[in-house]
Parts: C-alpha cells; sequence; structure tokens
C-alpha cells in the first residue's frame, strides 16, 4: 500500500510541463510557444497575433504522401494525408481541431512561370 501511494505521489508532483503539446503558435522574431493541444485554439490566437499555428517538429513526426502535399495532423498526432489544397486541408483541420501541414517530402510550392502564355488561364 505504502508503494502504491509513494508511485501516485510522485506523478502528481511531476511537471506537468514535460508532456509537450502537438501544437506551436508561431509569431514573427519569436520562438514557437508549443503549449497548444486543440489546433483550433492555437489558430484563432496565432491569427489574432499575426502568427500562424504549426505542428511541433519535437513531437509530431508528418507522414508522407503520394497523392496530395497536406496532410491534417490531430490532437493526438495522427496525420490524415492526401489533400492537393492547403485551403481545404486548412478547413479539415479547423473542423477536426488539428492543424494542416506540408507532408513530409512534398516540393516547395512553385510559383507560376509568368513568362509562359498558358499562365493564370
Amino acid at each position: 500500500m505504502l508503494r502504491i501511494v509513494t508511485v501516485a505521489a510522485l506523478c502528481l508532483a511531476s511537471p506537468v510541463g514535460a508532456i509537450a503539446a502537438p501544437f506551436c503558435m508561431t509569431l514573427p522574431n519569436t520562438q514557437p510557444q508549443c503549449m497548444y493541444y486543440d489546433g483550433s485554439l492555437c489558430a484563432r490566437d496565432a491569427a489574432r497575433q499575426n502568427g500562424s499555428c504549426d505542428v511541433n517538429p519535437a513531437e509530431v513526426k508528418v507522414a508522407s504522401s503520394r497523392i496530395g502535399d497536406y496532410c491534417v495532423v490531430m490532437p493526438s498526432g495522427y496525420s490524415i494525408c492526401g489533400y492537393s489544397d492547403g485551403t481545404i486541408c486548412a478547413r479539415d483541420a479547423l473542423l477536426q481541431k488539428g492543424a494542416c501541414a506540408r507532408a513530409a517530402g512534398a516540393l516547395p510550392q512553385q510559383l507560376p512561370n509568368a513568362y509562359d502564355p498558358n499562365a493564370g488561364r
């Protein structure tokens, strides 16, 4: 019985900050604030302060996708990939209380070629 009480006391005394959150609010010229477990709350706070809500790279590894360049990352760390449009990915991420992130191995976004005769059509 004493052993159970000792283990319970040690668990309660451990710092809660040791458990890393899956989402970080990133503001310009500051360190990321990785304290969010709810992606929609992170996105709302980031939008209010002109920042962005990103996935915590130390806590969550975004999967690679052969279909699309974007993944919805859930608060549990599980990711659903296959989105080719970042806007739709961000909308679904808000509904799932997660965040939208680029898939691992996705190519950087390409700017349209202004000299291409078919650009923008």
